[in-house]
């Protein structure tokens, strides 16, 4: 389904009743992200989806500061006014995680709660590095890019289809709204002296072979959270979701069922 959001197009998948859970893809992804974590959540929830501004079937705009993660913010919070949804559980993964962390900072009043997974405060791509990705993607075919991603996102034991299915989705990308969001949407976020200040209940997820946001990162956020609750996946790297996802699953439904 397909809302204008003031002028932009937000794609979503609305799945399930009950208390509404928000669940918000990282960078290169889309709402597909989520295969095997909607038809367990949606059992107890009602599980909305979505494609972020720039990625799946979501507006790509190419004014600058369109990808500001406070702009991808404010999609969000107004997909959730649209659909008269007044509170809602907000999980994001990777930038998704920037975003949920946002809405908990300047909209607590929607959050019921926030599930954080390999995530962090702030935004650790050294510059060199970041503007190596840049160039990379001026210079070669998202196909090529996409082998960069998967190797560096999964674990030692991915399976390879599963590989191929990332592969595929990063490849998909429209590659000026991938460059843009990279180079303003990301590159200056830090909430590191903020986030003490979520007051909602929150879960802290990480992967224990995370290359791409290391789990330190992810404990550090949870240490700054009062009362944050933090669980590991061993074996999994960035997308420990997609890697084992009936663990991960069980983690969620734990954590929200004890709410």
């Amino acid at each position: 389904m397909l809302l204008t959001i003031g002028k932009t197009k937000i794609k979503f998948q609305e799945t399930g009743e009950g208390s509404p859970l928000l669940l918000i893809h990282g960078l290169g992804m889309s709402h597909k992200l989520w295969r095997s974590q909607i038809p367990a959540f949606s059992k107890f929830h009602r599980t909305i989806a979505v494609d972020l501004r720039g990625f799946g079937e979501s507006s790509k705009p190419c004014a600058p500061g369109s990808y500001a993660v406070s702009v991808l913010t404010e999609d969000l919070v107004g997909l959730l006014e649209t659909l008269s949804i007044p509170r809602a559980h907000i999980l994001g993964t990777s930038m998704g995680g920037f975003v949920a962390q946002t809405i908990a900072l300047d909209y607590p009043e929607l959050c019921l709660s926030t599930i954080l997974c390999h995530t962090s405060s702030r935004m650790n791509i050294p510059p060199d590095i970041l503007k190596e990705r840049l160039d990379m993607l001026a210079s070669s075919s998202l196909e090529e890019y996409a082998k960069l991603v998967v190797d560096q996102a999964f674990g030692p034991n991915a399976d390879v289809s599963l590989k191929s299915w990332i592969s595929e989705m990063v490849s998909s990308n429209d590659k000026n709204a991938y460059s843009q969001v990279l180079s303003e949407g990301l590159s200056d976020f830090d909430l590191s002296s903020r986030v003490s200040k979520i007051s909602v209940p929150t879960l802290v997820v990480v992967g224990e072979h995370d290359r791409v946001i290391p789990p330190d990162q992810g404990r550090d956020l949870a240490s700054k959270i009062r009362n944050a609750k933090l669980e590991e996946i061993p074996g999994v790297g960035h997308l420990g979701y997609s890697e084992e996802p009936d663990i991960f699953n069980q983690i969620v439904l734990k954590f929200l069922s004890a709410l």
